[in-house]
Parts: C-alpha cells; sequence; structure tokens
C-alpha cells in the first residue's frame, strides 16, 4: 500500500484527543473472485427460487476472500424466511429534512432503501454516504443543491457495502472521501462487493455504471471536521454490522447518522460480520458517548435515543436465549423454531419492514447458535 500522509485533527480511542496522521490512499484490489456462471452474464436477472440459490452461490463462492475472519462462511445455508432486505432504489425519492439550521437528512420514501445526509457549514459542505449508483449520487447532490452553492468538500462512507460506497465517484473529484481504516480495506475487493450487490438488488442496470472510488483521509477511532463555525465529529465505536462501522454526529443538533450499525425504527441490529457480543459492547459504548435526539440509520425510519435501548435489550436477549438453548442440547432447528422474534420489536403490520426484520432475526439466531458451537 502507497500513501502520501495529510494532516488532520483527531482524537484516539477513549483515553483523550491526540494528532494523527489520515492518509491519502491507493489500495490495490487485484484479488479475484471467481463468479458463479449465473451471474457472469451482466443482463441476468435473478428471480424467485433462483435467487434464493444464487444468493447461497455467491456467499459461498465469496465467503473466502470477502469474509475474511468471521464466520458468515458458516451460516451461509440461508435459514427459512430469510431475505435480504430490498434496498434496490429504482423509483426511490430521497426526501430533505432539515434537523437544525444547516444540518439535513435525506430519508428515502421507499425504505428499507439507504438514507443519507449532509452537514452545510460556511467553509462548504460534508455528505454522508453515497448511496448505491451514479444516478442516486446525483440525487444526493441536487438536494444539497436545492440549499446551498458550497462545494462538497468531503464525503462520509458509514461501511464499505455499495449501497453506501458505490456513487463515491459521482462526487466531485475535489469532493474528500473520509472512511474508518478497515472500511476502506474492505471497499478495495470491489468486484466482489459487485456481485452481492447484483444478488441483493437483482438488476444489473443498477450498477451497471459503477465505479471503484477509494477514500482519501482514513481515520482509527474518532475525527473532527470543522466546516467553517459548524463541527462534525465522526466516531468508530468497535465492530457492529461490519468492521468498520461508523457514526457521524453534530452535537448541536443532536443527531447522528448510523449507517448500518442502528437500523433505526422497524428493524433490528442484523449481525452480517462479527458477533452479538462485540456488537452489544459497541452500541452500548455509542450510547455512553453521546447525547442523541435523532438518529438518521443507514436504512430504515428516523428514530430517537430510545432505539439504542431497544437494541440493546434484543442483543441481550438473543445471546441469553440462544446460550439457555444450547445449555438444553437444542439443535440449530429446535433453536430457530423455539426463539421466533418477539411481538415488541415488530414494526407495524402494513410496514415495507416486517418481511426483511423476521429474516433478520432468523439470520441473527442462526448466527449466534453457530458463533457458541463452533470452535
Amino acid at each position: 500500500m502507497e500513501s502520501n500522509p495529510i494532516l488532520v485533527t483527531a482524537a484516539g480511542g477513549q483515553s483523550g484527543r491526540r494528532q494523527v496522521v489520515a492518509r491519502k490512499t491507493a489500495f490495490s484490489h487485484k484479488r479475484t473472485l471467481a463468479l458463479p456462471k449465473e451471474v457472469e452474464c451482466a443482463n441476468h436477472q435473478p428471480k424467485g427460487d433462483e435467487m434464493k440459490t444464487l444468493l447461497k452461490m455467491v456467499f459461498a463462492a465469496a465467503a473466502a476472500l470477502l469474509i475474511t475472519g468471521s464466520s458468515l462462511a458458516r451460516a451461509q445455508e440461508i435459514p427459512e424466511g430469510f431475505f435480504l432486505p430490498p434496498i434496490n432504489p429504482t423509483g426511490a425519492t430521497l426526501v430533505t429534512q432539515e434537523l437544525s439550521p444547516g444540518v439535513y437528512a435525506l430519508l428515502s420514501d421507499k425504505p428499507p432503501v439507504d438514507n443519507s445526509g449532509f452537514v452545510v457549514g460556511k467553509r462548504g459542505v460534508l455528505v454522508i454516504d453515497a448511496h448505491i449508483n451514479g444516478e442516486m449520487a446525483g440525487k444526493i447532490q441536487q438536494a444539497v443543491r436545492a440549499v446551498t452553492d458550497k462545494p462538497i468538500l468531503y464525503l462520509v462512507n458509514t461501511n464499505f457495502h455499495g449501497d453506501h460506497t458505490f456513487g463515491n465517484y459521482a462526487f466531485p473529484a475535489e469532493t474528500q472521501i473520509i472512511a474508518h481504516r478497515k472500511t476502506a480495506e474492505r471497499m478495495a475487493r470491489f468486484e466482489e462487493e459487485k456481485v452481492l450487490m447484483l444478488a441483493i438488488v437483482g438488476e444489473a442496470a443498477v450498477i451497471a455504471d459503477v465505479e471503484l472510488r477509494l477514500p482519501d483521509i482514513l481515520f482509527d477511532d474518532h475525527l473532527t471536521v470543522d466546516l467553517g463555525g459548524r463541527v462534525v465529529e465522526i466516531y468508530h465505536f468497535g465492530h457492529g454490522n461490519t468492521p468498520g462501522d461508523t457514526v457521524v454526529y453534530v452535537s448541536e443538533a443532536k443527531a447522528a447518522w448510523t449507517g448500518n450499525l442502528v437500523l433505526g425504527e422497524g428493524l433490528i441490529p442484523f449481525l452480517i460480520e462479527g458477533d452479538a457480543g462485540a456488537y452489544l459492547e459497541t452500541i452500548a459504548r455509542f450510547a455512553r458517548t453521546l447525547e442523541i435526539e435523532t438518529i438518521i440509520p443507514g436504512h430504515g425510519l428516523v428514530a430517537g435515543q430510545a432505539v439504542l435501548g431497544r437494541d440493546l435489550a434484543y442483543l441481550s436477549g438473543l445471546i441469553d436465549s440462544v446460550r439457555k438453548a444450547v445449555a438444553r442440547g437444542a439443535t440449530l432447528e429446535e433453536t430457530l423454531a423455539a426463539l421466533p422474534l418477539e411481538k415488541s420489536y415488530l414494526p407495524a403490520p402494513d410496514s415495507p419492514l416486517t418481511g426483511p426484520v423476521t429474516g433478520i432475526h432468523a439470520w441473527n439466531v442462526r448466527k449466534t447458535y453457530l458463533d457458541l458451537t463452533t470452535d
């Protein structure tokens, strides 16, 4: 890896402030993935049972490279009722909501399609997440331009997933992209992420235009960005949904963009990587550190600070219930059958999130069971 340093003001860990060097980075991404024949053709449109089969094949093919060091490979057999959240943005609109002067959420009218947001200072603008392609990145920039003509100075990627990063290339060349170091490392596996995004959105045209654009500024624990009269704090509280989960916080608005770490009202934590115990510790650290009134999740509905308590209760209950099932000798299938999602975590019956949330819970039960029973 070659890098040219650029100095930024940052803070480290929970022990206090320090001066760090963030780096303008060029990662090698020469590793390749042998694709299943079903996804070699750019115009292939998997549907129905074929989609489920394709997902199994994609997970099996990608696990060794994409999920190195995690237990997703053990959980690749999809539990009954699971399907990946429908994040195809076709037809979605991003609705601008002002949270406080200069602080804006961009909310999808088609949840769980990705949300975004931006913060305006005297010097310029910081945007949170780039969305999945050039068209959606363009919608974010149109929303910014409806409010201000100041330059977009910074773009923060809250995790490495393509629906948060594939739009990077469509932002101005002078925009500096910020990401956690582990997020940047995973973003370099671009072709592998395209395979997974194709399986999720089910429509090749959605990602046909995307190009790899990696971050310019990396951080480890905490980064402060002064936009001129308005300060944005960028935090990594630990491993949750992904290794580099990032929270973007504006103290004057008491607002936080949480990416996939906190999925907001109507959804629950999703253990794609890592384990429930680590996720629990990360959310607890987040809740202790920041004073929150508004959470803008990467997917789902806007929430208040109470959602952190709900997520902590869900993860604690998940760990306890699965541990008890293992202790009494229950099989994985018996554990899945015995632990449906509690009604208190379900969204409204007519919500588009009902299917995804029950499927995520089944995934979480399976993942936690395997973590507790597999060396």
